[in-house]
């Protein structure tokens, strides 16, 4: 069944501003919460009215930030997501460091830049970062939960490999920067997760990267 288009479920035009749609999201909240707790078929209804809220709530704030791209036309981050698509990183890399604004969407661009490197420790970290400034974001938890997943399912097949191994063979950069510090213990294990299955994830990301989700294909 195809999903309902999300401005109708917060009660909106398709050319509402980020600012009725937060409005329109807060009030349909506290009207949901409220009726959950009711008995039988209405508190039923209620807690999937909010769960559908919720989501029509993070595809809104999506579409505004596209809309803000086109307006600008060639946006800094309009311009960084093209580069990536492209696999011209260090050009992307310039365009995110140049950025005024260091937002949710800076830090899950510059999440999907440190993945194509293979540095998926950064990746994760830039992604907790983005879900800190926009913790309702149904895309950014989808990409946290199964890069996190893929980590865990490689650090578990890797414990035994050199923490120095590099799978670019050389020190990696960026846009003219050196690698970011590693400080987690398990940093450098997570950067040789290469192996047979995180490959295959590897490749099924990049074919998807920028459609919605960092990994959307584990």
């Amino acid at each position: 069944m195809q999903e309902k288009d999300p401005y109708i479920v917060l009660g909106l035009k398709n050319d509402a501003t980020q600012e009725q749609v937060e409005n329109a999201y807060r009030t349909l909240r506290r009207k949901y919460e409220e009726l959950r707790f009711s008995e039988g078929e209405e508190g039923a209804q209620a807690s999937r009215a909010l769960g559908e809220l919720d989501r029509a709530y993070a595809d809104c704030l999506d579409d505004l930030r596209k809309r803000v791209y086109v307006a600008g036309g060639a946006s800094q981050y309009g311009a960084a997501e093209e580069l990536i698509r492209q696999g011209k990183l260090d050009e992307a890399q310039q365009k995110l460091d140049s950025a005024e604004t260091r937002d949710a969407e800076w830090h899950y661009l510059q999440a999907i830049v440190y993945y194509k490197r293979n540095w998926h420790v950064e990746s994760k970290k830039q992604l907790e970062i983005a879900l800190t400034l926009d913790p309702n974001n149904e895309k950014y938890k989808r990409s946290y939960a199964k890069l996190n997943n893929m980590l865990n399912n490689a650090g578990a097949g890797n414990a035994g490999q050199s923490q120095n191994a590099n799978p670019y063979g050389q020190q990696q950069q960026r846009g003219g920067y050196a690698r970011p510090q590693q400080t987690d213990a398990g940093a450098d294990t997570a950067a040789t997760c290469c192996n047979t299955c995180s490959t295959l994830i590897c490749c099924d990301c990049c074919c998807e990267m920028m459609g919605g989700d960092l990994i959307p294909c584990c």
